[in-house]
């Protein structure tokens, strides 16, 4: 079988020549059809590969396939250029993340997990504190909607939380690494992800209902959507993150077939210290199925 990067490029009948083709500029859907087709085309081509290279791929310690990754950079490109265009924003201010390893990754999960206050390796405030653990603490945490590593009163809660709770509360708006959607090229975080910014009548309101409007013509969804935040687990609504779906619908379907490869490497990735990975291990398939399907032709 052919493997995933270098040596997968320009090989005939395989699927990568229709691939090359849109390296030029990015494909336009029509509808949600146009969108599936796409998908099973690529999802044709994935069949082809080495398991093991497309799982280092998707768990962030390995590349995406050189042409592959040509479309994926044409979409996502052609998606902010629509945006800085439509909006007058300026283009270097509309993607604020796209691929992460996860080396990178996990450097996020552990200055949360460890709740590092800033200049020492934390970068401030995080995610959504849960109603459960609000509760419990309504005192020290009153209504902050973030958790604050440089806050004392948020530190003696945090301290006191059990691993599986610490893993959960990051979980609510960061995955872990080798479970993050960033490490496909696919996903890109638009404009700010700060999630007070973009509740109706916020700061970024115009800017997703533009994204609602358009960016299903270049072949995106919105991936975490208020139905993943009702979920169990929870994944709260990220109206800034969206995913080019050929690639990455095709690429929960490798998943859903090879699950014992991908948990090989999700292993490898958290032998480091599988004391901070315990909740995540057991329900890493919810966080990557439990995921908006279907873009919005409206």
């Amino acid at each position: 079988m052919i493997t995933a990067g270098a040596a997968a490029v320009g090989i005939a009948g395989t699927g990568w020549a229709a691939l090359a083709n849109q390296a030029a500029s990015p494909r336009t859907y029509g509808s949600k059809r146009d969108i599936k087709d796409r998908q099973q085309a690529i999802a044709a081509v994935l069949a082809t590969l080495e398991p093991t290279a497309l799982a280092a791929w998707i768990t962030g310690t390995g590349s995406a396939p050189d042409t592959l990754k040509t479309e994926l950079d044409a979409q996502v490109g052609g998606l902010a250029d629509a945006a800085s265009t439509a909006l007058g924003v300026d283009r270097d201010a509309v993607i604020v993340s796209l691929v992460r390893t996860a080396a990178t990754q996990r450097s996020i999960w552990d200055r949360k997990y460890d709740f590092l206050r800033t200049g020492t390796g934390g970068a401030g405030t995080f995610g959504i504190i849960t109603a459960e653990v609000r509760t419990k603490y309504p005192t020290q945490l009153g209504s902050d909607p973030q958790w604050d590593p440089d806050k004392d009163s948020h530190r003696s809660v945090w301290a006191s939380l059990t691993s599986d709770e610490r893993q959960i509360e990051i979980l609510r708006t960061s995955t872990a690494p080798g479970v993050s959607r960033h490490h496909l090229g696919s996903d890109a975080d638009f404009f700010d992800t700060t999630p007070q910014n973009w509740i109706d009548g916020g700061p970024q309101a115009a800017h997703y209902t533009w994204l609602r409007a358009n960016a299903s013509r270049l072949g995106f969804l919105q991936t975490y959507t208020a139905e993943s935040a009702q979920a169990t687990p929870a994944i709260s609504e990220e109206r800034w993150h969206w995913s080019y779906a050929p690639v990455s619908e095709a690429v929960l379907g490798f998943i859903h077939a090879n699950q014992d490869v991908i948990e090989g490497s999700l292993d490898k990735l958290w032998s480091y210290d599988p004391a901070r990975y315990t909740y995540i291990k057991a329900h890493w398939r919810d966080f990557m199925f439990h995921v908006n399907e279907e873009a919005y032709f409206g």
